[in-house]
């Protein structure tokens, strides 16, 4: 198919600036050209067109019925080509930055930047470990990794992971003489704590422990990270998930006690503001992460809730 005939690109900004700023005088201000050269021009557009683009009265000048139909087209055009312009003329290397979860940053996303750094070279990743909201339009965030409900105002969230607790502790730990062969064993060794005591109380609740106040004691640390390195040193019996404990589960450091696990209606979460994925390192982590959780081919993603509607998340 042969191209079609356009008019002079000229022509075309002349009238779109003309057509913004609803006057002629503004536009060759803009265009830096003299207020006969963006006459001139738009009257060559209409010569050519055959027909009025604008009513000139006096100093004014108003759209005709072609002229807003027009319009509209040629400002969205305009946009993209100055968007592709940028974008072609940016350095080759561009900085990713990611708010993340410490605990999750810690023993699961650090051990896998290797692949994402092999696969985009182009991209420099900036994390930021922080279990705080990222307020997007005012902190230089991209894309965040949350812990909680998935329920916040005015962001994107897709799951990455389910969260289910077991209890876990080095081999270390476990002495002959106190045998942990059911739950209730579990009293004779120190509990490690992530954040609150009901965890463990939770737990030994859903495991058919009644009454199991004697779980709240021991050390109360802020990060569950802290407490699973507390537990691979020996110090005693952590909650913990597959996510986080995969790889000291895998290299022996930890063992898991028990299958009874309870399930998190908590879990982690992908998070950024709705229109984010248009820019093309945030949608490639995006894809890359959601491989690495070994979940299917991104969908397109639910817009945010409202402000109103939302649940306040845990975390």
């Amino acid at each position: 198919m042969a191209p079609r005939r356009l008019p002079s690109l000229k022509a075309l900004r002349a009238f779109e600036a003309a057509a913004r700023h609803g006057s002629f005088s503004a536009a060759a201000g803009e265009l830096n050209v003299t207020h006969a050269a963006i006459s001139h021009q738009i009257r060559a557009l209409e010569e050519e067109l055959g027909a009025q683009l604008f009513h000139r009265t006096g100093r004014q000048v108003e759209l005709t019925e072609r002229g807003q139909k027009l319009f509209p087209v040629l400002a969205a055009a305009f946009e993209q080509m100055g968007e592709a312009w940028a974008q072609a003329g940016a350095k080759d290397t561009a900085t990713l930055t990611v708010s993340v979860e410490p605990s999750f940053a810690a023993r699961w996303l650090v051990l896998r930047l290797g692949k994402f750094n092999r696969a985009h070279p182009e991209i420099e990743l900036r994390l930021l470990p922080s279990s705080d909201l990222v307020d997007f339009a005012r902190e230089d965030v991209d894309i965040g990794i949350r812990y909680g409900l998935g329920e916040w105002p005015d962001v994107v969230s897709e799951k990455l992971f389910e969260a289910t607790v077991y209890p876990v502790c080095s081999p270390a730990l476990l002495d002959p003489k106190r045998p942990i062969r059911k739950p209730e064993d579990l009293k004779a060794y120190p509990l490690l704590h992530e954040e609150t005591m009901q965890h463990w109380v939770n737990w030994l609740e859903e495991a058919g422990v009644r009454h199991p106040r004697w779980a709240m004691r021991g050390p109360l640390f802020i990060e569950a990270s802290l407490a699973l390195q507390a537990a691979a040193a020996g110090q005693g019996v952590a909650l913990a998930n597959d996510t986080l404990a995969m790889a000291d589960l895998a290299e022996g450091r930890l063992v898991r006690l028990f299958d009874i696990e309870m399930p998190d209606e908590e879990g982690y979460w992908l998070v950024y503001p709705e229109g984010t994925l248009k820019k093309a390192k945030v949608d490639a982590f995006r894809r890359w992460i959601r491989e690495e959780a070994g979940l299917g081919p991104p969908e397109a993603p639910k817009p945010p809730e409202p402000l109103a509607s939302a649940r306040k998340a845990s975390r």
